[in-house]
């Protein structure tokens, strides 16, 4: 087992990848009460089309297979598996994304027992035809529940007025028409291809001892009697950089209407902690431009054109990029020109060192308390692994951005003829 000790922040990760693949991180934090695990696979809804494991084509499945598979690894033949959980004093959870699928609990007790409940729930798939057919109607109404929501309406109409081909335009739980057509050969296939331990991790955050989990794991993991595999291949997702639609309107039952501005990115090669750079610097570029403490957003905010739903955010993944700008106001047009006139005049162009230095601060003082929450740990351990960087080497990336890192970043990642303007008007009865 590899130990790594993180100086700065007084932190040490034991490190293990098992003969079956599945690589084993193990964050002690002494005199913790909880805690924390997640088991994560490296499958989420872009994982659409792919070769399975000795083919040598691809295929496809239908959208929101991940999401699916992820709601049927709970159920077995012997029954659900949350009260089992609670039974032993953890609280277990999963969530799907765009790139992975996360498999989670909570406990103060009853570590080991968790531990390998969890394992032996991820590891052991049951699904007949009668109980998939059964939950087509129960993530029916949950992607029905979801359309109900103005800001993730909003979201989705804009991704996809900003991209032609690429997944990440479909509801990461599909469509209800979508998840009509899965089968149970469909995830089996999905389960077998992506959920070796090749493509996986496990993280075990909280006050333990590091070789009595790793040799657990291991015990466990050994008894499956799985080799390792290679990388799966994935669609590369290639997609242009115009968008399909600059405008897109739809009314709903809301109290106010709603605008989103979408900018896609360019995508380029480079490595992935390089994106983890650019992910940050393109934050620092929207902080300092549109966050509480400037002018601006005191402005927008004197003159009721925003409320507490105005955000922006900035992702940045190897086969898509893009930034959202987004809030509830009566004015969507003097607002929109506001937005866009303040990024015009700002893109790459920024010189306040005094107001950069602080942010800056700011974000490592909030990254450093953050530590002392092992979910936080876990959950953003996992996100970073697949992004190719340490949670734990995240000081190291922010001390190499600087005003002039971030306006270039800015200036190669900012595309103004690559704008939606996505809106959600009241819906008049």
């Amino acid at each position: 087992m590899n130990e790594t000790y993180y100086q700065q922040i007084d932190e040490t990760v034991y490190h293990s990848t098992l003969a079956n693949g599945l690589n084993l991180f193990i964050i002690p934090k002494k005199d913790f009460q909880k805690t924390f695990v997640t088991y994560t696979t490296q499958f989420g809804s872009l994982d659409h089309r792919f070769k399975p494991h000795g083919a040598d084509e691809f295929v496809s499945v239908p959208d929101g297979v991940a999401h699916f598979l992820e709601h049927k690894l709970f159920e077995k033949e012997e029954g659900d598996l949350f009260t089992e959980f609670a039974e032993h004093d953890a609280q277990v959870n999963a969530f799907t994304s765009f790139d992975r699928t996360s498999y989670l609990f909570s406990a103060t007790n009853h570590i080991d027992e968790n531990i390998l409940r969890l394992l032996k729930m991820v590891e052991s798939p049951y699904f007949s035809e009668a109980s998939v057919e059964k939950e087509k109607g129960i993530i029916a109404e949950e992607i029905k529940m979801y359309q109900e929501q103005p800001g993730y309406r909003l979201m989705f109409n804009t991704l996809r007025a900003m991209y032609q081909e690429h997944p990440v335009r479909v509801d990461i739980a599909g469509s209800v028409e979508s998840i009509y057509e899965i089968t149970k050969d469909d995830l089996y296939l999905c389960y077998e291809t992506f959920y070796h331990p090749s493509n996986m991790v496990l993280f075990v955050v909280g006050d333990v001892d590091p070789d009595h989990i790793e040799n657990l794991v291991r015990t466990h993991e050994d008894a499956r009697g799985i080799v390792a595999q290679p990388e799966i291949v994935r669609d590369p997702l290639r997609e242009t950089s115009e968008v399909v639609e600059s405008q897109v309107v739809e009314s709903m039952p809301i109290q106010s209407p709603r605008i989103m501005l979408g900018l896609k990115h360019p995508v380029y090669d480079m490595p992935l902690h390089q994106g983890v750079k650019e992910d940050i610097e393109m934050s620092f570029f929207f902080e300092m431009i549109y966050g509480e403490e400037t002018n601006f957003y005191q402005s927008l905010l004197s003159q009721d054109l925003i409320d507490d739903t105005f955000s922006y955010q900035t992702v940045i993944e190897p086969t898509y990029s893009f930034s959202l700008i987004t809030s509830a106001t009566t004015e969507p047009e003097q607002l929109k020109t506001m937005l866009l006139d303040e990024l015009h005049a700002r893109i790459g162009t920024l010189d306040d060192q005094h107001a950069f230095d602080l942010l800056k601060r700011q974000f490592i003082g909030e990254y450093i308390s953050s530590l002392n929450a092992p979910e936080y740990i876990a959950n953003q351990s996992t996100k970073f692994y697949f992004d190719g960087v340490s949670l734990f080497e995240l000081l190291n990336v922010i001390d190499s951005i600087t005003l002039d890192t971030m306006n270039e970043t800015v200036r190669r990642r900012m595309d103004m003829n690559a704008l939606v303007d996505s809106r959600l008007e009241i819906k008049m009865p």
